[in-house]
């Protein structure tokens, strides 16, 4: 995925509750310190590092903690995703597109939508407001699920496949013109800086 990394090193460590994070539910926690009896791996990642000719001179070490937060994504990420390929699983995420290159999450996506690498049918349902992803050429319209809040805040789910049209149209350009529904109401946001313009010369 061209994260930079050529090499990784793992150190087994042991592992508490308190070091897992108070942001971990107890339970969570528990439930972790239980499956991994009490250890974990310290990760960490090697860079090629070149001169100012582009000739290799050094390998340089990070901890897995000091990469971008799309980099610890993506390998948070490998893990599970193979697990749920290999034994035909399912994985729901929120926020996928979060941290995430374009592009990754295609490659993600068409990994679930390949006879090849998902034989068995395994699942993945994300939510995103990437809308680069809304294209036939990776889902079908059945495959496509919109959500959008009504005035009360009460959500209403539906599917694309409600809509009559072909399934190789433009989805990502009929989204954004508001065909489907399920876009933010957006109002006059300058109103806000001119409102507190006068303000400021009023006091």
């Amino acid at each position: 995925m061209d994260l930079g990394i050529d090499d990784i090193n793992t150190n087994q460590i042991d592992i508490t509750e308190d070091e897992l994070g108070d942001n971990i539910p107890q339970e969570i926690r528990q439930e972790i310190i239980k499956n991994s009896g009490g250890k974990g791996n310290w990760i960490n990642t090697k860079h090629r590092k070149f001169d100012s000719e582009n000739k290799f001179i050094s390998t340089e070490t990070f901890d897995l903690e000091d990469e971008s937060e799309g980099t610890k994504k993506a390998f948070a990420l490998a893990g599970i995703l193979f697990d749920i390929l290999k034994n035909t699983r399912t994985l729901i995420i929120d926020e996928f597109d979060a941290r995430l290159h374009p592009l990754i999450s295609r490659a993600i996506l068409e990994l679930f939508n390949s006879n090849e690498t998902n034989p068995n049918n395994a699942q993945l349902i994300v939510m995103s407001h990437d809308t680069n992803l809304l294209s036939p050429k990776l889902f079908r319209r059945d495959q496509i699920w919109f959500t959008e809040k009504d005035r009360y805040g009460a959500t209403d789910l539906y599917s694309l496949v409600e809509y009559d049209i072909s399934d190789d149209a433009a989805f990502e350009n009929d989204y954004i013109k508001g065909r489907y529904g399920a876009i933010p109401y957006i109002g006059d946001l300058s109103q806000l800086i001119n409102s507190d313009g006068e303000k400021k010369e009023k006091s």
